[in-house]
């Protein structure tokens, strides 16, 4: 079963992940923004990560970046998701894998994960 860790200062939205990443044979670890993410990363293994790029006290942008430059983390896909899109357009993907607008499309963000992790399971956009 891959693992999808997924980064927002959005309950609501964590608490939505959660089911419906789940309900698509994903394990799912839900956390709010924290720069202590090398250690989430060490304890749960992700084979991909979501993350908010606004959040509170946090840049995902800049942890994104961070992850990417690291040679223990560079090989993990990342999505950086946003409702202003713009801000992606103007300061560039800090090396994300896919950028995701919010509000989010379930169903194709499920898809975009499966086209990303190299053992994803075959599943077809509706």
């Amino acid at each position: 079963m891959n693992r999808v860790l997924v980064f927002d200062d959005d309950q609501e939205l964590l608490d939505v992940m959660q089911e419906i990443l789940s309900l698509n044979g994903f394990e799912v670890l839900t956390s709010a923004p924290t720069y202590e993410i090398n250690e989430l990363i060490l304890r749960f293994q992700p084979d991909l990560i979501i993350m908010d790029f606004l959040m509170n006290h946090v840049n995902g942008g800049e942890l994104c970046s961070m992850l990417k430059n690291d040679e223990s983390t560079q090989d993990i896909p990342v999505i950086l998701c946003s409702a202003y899109d713009r801000i992606i357009q103007s300061l560039g993907d800090y090396g994300c894998d896919l950028f995701v607008n919010k509000p989010i499309d379930f169903s194709k963000l499920t898809f975009d994960i499966n086209k990303l992790l190299p053992k994803g399971k075959d599943y077809e956009y509706h």
